[in-house]
């Protein structure tokens, strides 16, 4: 029998795991510090699953960043070592986000909400740390929060 995640308060649930449950899921793993379903039935049967039909996934776990306020342009770009001069509002751009070393921190998908607002999708780390501490530190005009946001993604068979 594989191990056992015992769900406790230091692990949060997602506005979606009661109906998870109800749905059968046997397995979870932890991102962001969230449950994120992994098994229903076994890895192959959910395999099969879904090369065969549409599945709704849980994914709030994908966490948010944002920056807003004057200086949330200046604190994005420290960021990363990518030009974002030229981004646009509306527009996601891939972008790498690394330390004082240039070591990489995540790779998430940034949008700019507004002139003065960006959305940082991040995968598994603690970046909202690290950029709370970079917009204290440098004592920045921003905002740094966790919306409270919860993606979900709908995935089928790609049709031939």
């Amino acid at each position: 029998m594989p191990p056992f995640l015992s769900i406790s308060r230091r692990t949060r649930r997602t506005p979606f795991t009661d109906r998870v449950t109800a749905a059968g899921v046997s397995a979870y793993t932890v991102y962001n510090r969230m449950l994120l379903p992994t098994v229903f039935r076994s890895v192959v049967e959910d395999y099969h699953h879904l090369k065969s039909a549409v599945q709704v996934w849980d994914v709030a776990c994908e966490r948010q960043v944002e920056i807003r306020g004057p200086q949330a342009a200046e604190l994005v770009q420290m960021l990363t070592p990518r030009d974002l001069s030229e981004m646009a509002v509306g527009q996601c751009l891939y972008t790498p986000m690394v330390d004082e070393t240039g070591g990489m921190l995540n790779d998430p998908v940034t949008v700019k909400l507004d002139e003065d607002r960006y959305w940082v999708s991040i995968a598994d780390s603690d970046l909202l740390l690290w950029v709370k501490a970079l917009a204290v530190g440098f004592r920045l005009a921003v905002d740094v929060i966790e919306p409270d946001v919860s993606p979900l993604a709908i995935q089928w068979p790609a049709r031939r």
